[in-house]
């Protein structure tokens, strides 16, 4: 929270409604992160939630030997983590974008 704070304190208004607009559309929720890794880890859903296209296929490939399941469930405990790690990623890269798109004073 204190982070959201501090990246957008240097935005005007019309800047941040930009940023809550594009944010909102990108980010991902720890709980369906949690969920996915649970029941359906054995398929990689939580990979592909993540934009992990290729960890996902992964684990589409070894799904009959129930390895990716036992990952998934440590994975579990790990995924709301990552998905905070994620959003703030998100989250610097929008701000860096609309500071870049900001009139030059010349």
């Amino acid at each position: 929270m204190l982070d959201d704070i501090i990246l957008l304190k240097d935005l005007t208004d019309h800047e941040r409604l930009m940023f809550q607009n594009e944010y909102f559309a990108v980010r991902k929720s720890g709980t369906t992160g949690v969920l996915l890794a649970l029941f359906l880890g054995l398929f990689g859903a939580h990979h592909f939630y993540m934009g992990r296209v290729g960890l996902g296929v992964l684990y589409l490939l070894f799904c009959w030997t129930y390895l990716p399941f036992v990952v998934g469930l440590v994975e579990c405990f790990l995924m709301s983590g990552r998905v905070e790690t994620f959003n703030r990623e998100k989250a610097e890269y929008i701000v860096t974008k609309l500071k870049a798109l900001r009139p030059s004073a010349a």
